[in-house]
């Protein structure tokens, strides 16, 4: 067969959710023993240029290596030089030019004139779609009232055209069936993965409320003013729905935390953010909130290390993939009940109701004073992340993708 995937999101530099998790599944895609029975076209944006791009270049290699027949995955690089309508016109005029079998498209929008079954001798061109949940409703642009109509709708459209559907959870299923009448024939339910960034030694770290700790990678930390195990830990976007304000405010009303506990927010600046950098000095907090801005993933796993919580507070999640990582790096889960998080963190983390300051300040204020509680959360961790990894997700998708629609 010939599988077109829907590269542009996958390399680069700043990669988050949807970006991660394209670059993850057509990694190891690529790299499974059954991708030499195919051919893979790779459709990807003008800019940054894919052949020049590293990650591309490590995804490629990766999969044209193996060992043990010596013959590589078949691949072509399609770049599509269009700085808007990408996907409703450049990759829909690919879909004419290219005889592909299967289109696959890793986040949400599929082309509306793409080849049509009459010019392929009565044989659709097959399509799948991931689906990462509904938060487009929280996006600035959903104020617009052209984007209000045509971000709901072309969703929509997706979930109702495609042959099979991807959903990363449990709870975006659920959303696609009923909010969006999706058929539950055609979803199935593949959770994202996770790297393990784990130290080797396989028992839980130690970190004792007097801050002592391994403190590895401590440039990363010297470098935001940080002490091992004396910050509470935040990863991802600024942006409403992260509820990052209540997060804040719940922080300064823990009375008993010891002098020198910190909140580190570590990403980039999304959107409506005022008053989330405005919160620390409205709660008196001011000199203990950390704003890293966007973190490189080296930076990301020493903060991940060292922290002595990691905190995930979002009203709404489709899957919660920050958590996992969390986890892989032995570090306590405390996370409200929001969307798909309490799907994702199961038992191997304490859950609070986003929308309560109350619960929030309480659940972290049991993990913060307990050192046998947060080691308890870290051997959940690491047990629950044994459900979870981009292998296993790709072997899925390929299945979807190899199978009779």
């Amino acid at each position: 067969m010939i599988i077109g995937i829907d590269a542009s999101r996958a390399f680069g530099e700043q990669r988050t959710g949807t970006e991660e998790y394209s670059y993850q599944i057509i990694k190891h895609l690529l790299a499974l023993p059954e991708a030499k029975k195919h051919e893979w076209i790779l459709y990807t944006r003008n800019s940054p240029p894919a052949a020049a791009d590293p990650s591309l270049k490590s995804i490629l290699r990766f999969a044209s290596c193996d060992v043990r027949e010596g013959r590589g995955v078949s691949y072509k690089i399609r770049q599509i030089s269009l700085p808007c309508l990408w996907t409703q016109v450049g990759l829909a005029a690919r879909t004419w030019m290219d005889k592909l079998d299967v289109l696959w498209i890793p986040a949400h929008t599929l082309p509306l004139l793409r080849q049509p079954s009459w010019l392929r001798e009565g044989k659709p061109l097959k399509t799948v779609v991931t689906i990462h949940g509904l938060e487009y409703e929280w996006l600035p642009e959903y104020s617009n009232w052209l984007q209000a109509w045509y971000l709901p709708l072309s969703t929509q459209y997706a979930v109702l055209s495609a042959q099979k559907i991807i959903a990363v959870s449990e709870f975006t299923k659920r959303q696609l069936i009923n909010r969006l009448k999706a058929d539950p024939i055609k979803i199935s339910v593949i959770h994202e993965g996770v790297i393990n960034t784990s130290p080797s030694n396989p028992s839980p770290k130690e970190i004792t409320p007097s801050g002592s700790g391994e403190g590895r990678k401590g440039g990363v930390l010297k470098k935001f003013g940080l002490t091992p195990g004396e910050y509470l830990l935040f990863i991802g976007t600024i942006q409403p729905r992260k509820n990052l304000e209540r997060l804040i405010q719940a922080f300064s009303g823990l009375s008993s935390q010891p002098s020198g506990l910190r909140l580190v927010i570590a990403g980039k600046l999304g959107w409506m953010y005022d008053e989330v950098l405005a919160a620390p000095k409205k709660w008196g907090v001011e000199d203990k909130v950390v704003f890293t801005g966007y973190i490189n993933e080296a930076e990301r796993n020493s903060l991940l290390l060292n922290a002595r919580v990691y905190v995930q507070p979002s009203v709404t999640e489709g899957f919660g993939l920050p958590v996992l990582e969390a986890f892989a790096a032995g570090a306590p889960v405390v996370s409200s009940k929001g969307g798909a998080l309490s799907e994702i963190v199961g038992e191997a983390g304490l859950l609070f109701d986003p929308f309560d300051v109350l619960d929030i300040c309480h659940k972290l204020s049991l993990v913060i004073r307990s050192h046998s509680l947060r080691k308890e959360l870290i051997k959940k961790g690491r047990e629950r992340i044994k459900e979870f990894s981009w292998q296993m997700a790709a072997e899925r998708t390929y299945k979807i993708l190899n199978s009779k629609f």
